[in-house]
């Protein structure tokens, strides 16, 4: 049992899920901090001219940052089956599982090639410059990142949508040159793969220089394959700035199984309906005093207080709101709510009311439970008649 809560707390912090941990925030900055440093060796140390290679504080630092890096990925590998979607699994598997994952493969890379080299003799400088893909475990503690991958993850089907285009457009316009310059300039434009080249580089805007069309046709077609690699280009920059904006608007931290699966509303689920439930939540912070619902907005979110403290001023009286509590517009209830503030630095998690109705449809159960949890009486506050959604304090796990 005493290990298990060790586990159990290993987990916690290094994946950050429990909000105010003062420990988790400090590995958390601990761990970025590392990482910049690290990368910022690699690059440094190709200067010749610093020669931090024969520098002995230098080799000290890289020693320091692989002893943290080797230490966190053996933690996470020794906690891998407290996460909610291997809770189910036997330990062994549960690792095994974590192992496969793109964080856990960017880990060992990261480590792997200093490891090797305390056994086996290899070159240590391109060791050194292999540190650089340390830069990647970023991805785990940015929100920038994730939303980045969310984005792409939104658009990924528009986006492969783009590259077919891209490439029926490098064909068409390999071909066409093909057939204008093959005779004259058979060493460049003497098949469609070697025309390939000068396709891809005009269509991207990026016209190297080393292979050009020297006829009055070859021109025309190469004008006509610069104007189309404009529009070939903006569909996907396009996709993807709109929906890493949109990402960003309704995520301002990220929102992982550990959170969700702490909140009462959402602590007996299973894993694989978490998963689903996960890219519902929109998360959104608010600072102390700021208006979270505005008095006579009509409701348009459902809300799970995940971190703070809030006030709701009802016409009966005034409703505290904590961590776990739900308010704002719920499945089968519809209007106007009191006002809701933030008493103290606030994070929530949001699902739109469309989505809402996407939940019902896909789960009723669960859809029922906050039907019912708002419709309960609690703290002397009862829905009223108007069917206006009045938020509550819970007293018992949902």
């Amino acid at each position: 049992m005493m290990v298990t809560r060790v586990r159990q707390r290993l987990f916690d912090i290094l994946e950050r899920d429990l909000p105010g941990d003062i420990v988790a925030d400090l590995v958390h900055y601990f761990l970025i901090v590392i990482v910049l440093m690290s990368v910022t060796g690699a690059v440094l140390a190709t200067v010749p001219a610093l020669e931090l290679y024969d520098k002995i504080w230098f080799g000290a630092c890289e020693q320091v940052a692989l002893g943290a890096f080797v230490l966190e990925y053996l933690i996470r590998l020794w906690v891998a089956p407290e996460h909610p979607m291997r809770r189910h699994l036997p330990a062994w598997r549960a690792r095994l599982s974590y192992i496969t994952t793109p964080a856990a493969i960017i880990d060992l890379f990261a480590v792997a090639p200093a490891v090797v080299s305390l056994a086996f003799p290899m070159d240590v400088r391109a060791l050194l410059v292999l540190r650089l893909l340390r830069f990647l475990k970023l991805a785990r503690y940015s929100s920038g990142f994730n939303a980045l991958y969310l984005a792409v993850k939104r658009e990924r089907f528009a986006l492969l949508a783009c590259l077919v285009i891209l490439g029926t457009g490098v064909l068409l316009a390999a071909t066409a040159m093909y057939l204008v310059e093959r005779t004259v300039q058979p060493d460049k434009f003497g098949s469609i793969p070697d025309a390939m080249w000068w396709a891809i580089t005009t269509l991207t805007t990026v016209g190297y220089g080393d292979v050009v069309p020297i006829t009055a046709v070859g021109r025309l077609v190469g004008a006509a394959t610069m104007v189309a690699g404009l529009v070939m280009l903006a569909l996907p920059i396009a996709i993807i700035a709109s929906s890493f904006s949109e990402v960003i608007s309704k995520h301002n931290f990220v929102v992982t199984f550990s959170m969700v699966s702490r909140l009462p509303p959402f602590s007996d689920l299973d894993a694989r309906i978490l998963g689903d439930l996960l890219p519902l939540f929109n998360s959104r912070s608010f600072d102390r005093g700021r208006q979270v619902v505005r008095p006579g907005e009509r409701a348009r979110h459902m809300f799970v207080v995940l971190e703070g403290e809030l006030e709701s001023t009802g016409t009966e009286k005034t409703v505290r709101l904590g961590a776990g509590d739900v308010f704002g517009l719920l499945p089968g209830l519809d209007g106007d709510i009191p006002p809701v503030r933030a008493l103290t630095k606030t994070k929530v998690l949001a699902i739109e009311e469309d989505e809402l109705h996407m939940l019902k449809l896909r789960y009723p159960l669960i859809s029922a439970r906050l039907e019912e949890m708002a419709r309960r009486p609690t703290g002397g506050v009862h829905l009223r008649r108007t069917r206006a959604v009045t938020p509550r304090r819970r007293q018992t796990p949902g």
